[in-house]
């Protein structure tokens, strides 16, 4: 798990703070800090909103699960200086208190680049309500790992009216064609995420708009995929590819949106080169 070491300091007192990130939901300081009032705990992601916007924070707890401090949310760039606060208490409530300042000595990058390649997909259609399912690989580009996932979403589909008096064979085909659709598999589609994320963190709520998608057996098509969403209790999604490109479609020609979710498959691996294992399946 990727950690963030801060330098806390108030009144001229100093100390360095080991922060989990993402899913390491723990912290601890090298050396006690008069000041500080605990020495190891977890944190959670809190959440706010005002009028005009939502943002969100870290909430420092001692081993009782007791608020200590609020820091604000990763990533952190080296060196970065900020404010960070104690939590003070009256009654039942608890608000940010007195400020201390805080100095990035380690952290992971702000983003890291990755991508993703449909590896197959399926889609099943009645009347304007389709159903897909799609492989997607996603891999790190700098250290060569990679993950399996599986998409599954339900929306709607609008697609080409139904060609009256043409010839029985093509009006079978037709008509399994506008019944759903499968894909090849894709080529990579580059995208960026925070730097502490690896391969295996992306499962999540996911959506796939479809613009266009001429099929046929082509790979004409415009997409836009968003997933990572709610990961951790992080409001939104991380990751959004507005020209997301999958394999060669054979259905007929329409446009759509589903909403789902990723679920991992396998644990990270070095596979073959993306571009590779070609199958049938999804709508693209």
């Amino acid at each position: 798990m990727a950690v963030a070491k801060l330098q806390i300091s108030k009144s001229g007192v100093s100390g360095i703070l080991v922060l989990g990130m993402f899913k390491d939901h723990t912290w601890h300081l090298e050396s006690p800090v008069s000041w500080f009032p605990a020495t190891s705990g977890g944190w959670f992601r809190q959440r706010n909103a005002t009028k005009f916007r939502q943002f969100s924070f870290l909430r420092v707890t001692d081993e009782k699960g007791q608020s200590i401090a609020d820091f604000p949310e990763p990533p952190y760039t080296n060196l970065q200086k900020f404010t960070a606060n104690l939590i003070s208490r009256w009654w039942i409530f608890e608000a940010s208190g007195d400020p201390f300042d805080v100095e990035v000595k380690q952290c992971p990058p702000p983003t890291k680049d990755f991508e993703l390649r449909e590896t197959w997909a399926s889609s099943a259609s009645f009347a304007v309500v389709q159903g897909e399912v799609a492989g997607f690989e996603i891999k790190d580009v700098a250290s060569g790992a990679s993950a399996l996932y599986i998409y599954k979403g339900v929306g709607l589909v609008i697609g080409l009216p139904k060609i009256p008096k043409v010839g029985d064979a093509v009006n079978k085909v037709q008509d399994a064609l506008s019944k759903g659709g499968l894909s090849t598999s894709g080529p990579p589609n580059p995208f960026t995420a925070p730097g502490y994320m690896s391969v295996d963190d992306f499962e999540g709520d996911a959506t796939l708009q479809t613009i266009y998608n001429v099929g046929m057996g082509t790979d004409k098509s415009a997409n836009v995929l968003d997933f990572g969403g709610n990961i951790d209790n992080k409001p939104g999604f991380l990751v959004h590819i507005s020209g997301f490109s999958t394999g060669r479609t054979f259905s007929l020609p329409s446009s759509g949106f589903s909403s789902g979710s990723m679920t991992l498959l396998s644990a990270p691996a070095r596979p073959t080169p993306l571009g590779g294992r070609g199958k049938f399946g999804g709508a693209g």
